[in-house]
């Protein structure tokens, strides 16, 4: 199968883009025009501190791109490709992602606060000090994710692939977690208290200073774990 030919903005048209794109969020839709971008190749680009707030944005290729501090708030971001990106301190709140490919993307200090993201691969992704605070994720895969530092309160997860997963330190204080696949995952010095954990397999994972306190976890889902200094509500919590 032929591989789909991307079009390179020159710079001088990208500045373009960008400037009516501002025009058009400084007077509110009144003058300028919004930025809708498709099918184009950003890759190895360095297109740091770009704003592409509530941009439209369509199978673009940005692997191994430099997004650092990029504004991306309300944007509609849609079967791009941010393999190896460079995204820390990317803003992404209340941004709405389908089908996109951040494989191994490195998403130090990201905020996705209020962000929709469905059927995404972020698999060997960096989620250092990354902040998911009230967001919604579908069908995302986080197999061999670095999840140290990272927050997660009051999010709502489904069908999410934790598998082999480093989460450190995290905050999944009050989310709601349906049919999550945590096996193999390492989870240490982490807090799931107050959560909705039905349907979350643990099954082969190592869990080490977890807290459980107030959540409706099901010990059946903790078959092969390896736990330790967990807290849980009462002894028939424990698995």
């Amino acid at each position: 199968m032929q591989e789909k030919t991307r079009k390179k903005l020159p710079p001088d048209e990208l500045d373009d883009i960008l400037g009516d794109h501002h025009r058009w969020l400084e007077s509110k839709g009144t003058r300028g025009r919004r930025a809708n971008l498709r099918c184009c190749d950003f890759s190895n680009r360095d297109l740091f501190g770009v704003v592409l707030k509530m941009a439209v944005l369509t199978d673009i290729d940005f692997s191994h791109a430099n997004l650092r501090t990029v504004n991306l708030k309300q944007a509609e971001i849609q079967s791009c490709r941010f393999h190896q990106a460079h995204m820390q301190w990317s803003i992404l709140k209340g941004a709405r992602l389908y089908k996109n490919d951040l494989t191994q993307a490195n998403l130090q200090f990201c905020d996705f606060s209020d962000t929709i993201m469905s059927d995404d691969d972020f698999a060997g992704a960096f989620f250092h000090n990354a902040y998911l605070g009230n967001a919604v994720l579908r069908k995302a895969n986080l197999t061999g994710a670095n999840l140290r530092f990272s927050t997660w309160s009051s999010s709502e997860l489904s069908q999410i692939k934790f598998i082999a997963s480093t989460i450190q330190l995290a905050d999944f204080r009050c989310a709601s977690l349906r049919e999550i696949d945590f096996h193999k995952a390492q989870i240490f010095n982490t807090d799931f208290s107050g959560s909705d954990l039905r349907v979350v397999d643990f099954t082969a994972a190592r869990l080490e200073n977890v807290n459980f306190q107030g959540t409706n976890l099901d010990p059946k889902y903790f078959q092969e774990a390896d736990w330790r200094k967990c807290i849980f509500d009462r002894p028939e919590d424990v698995p």
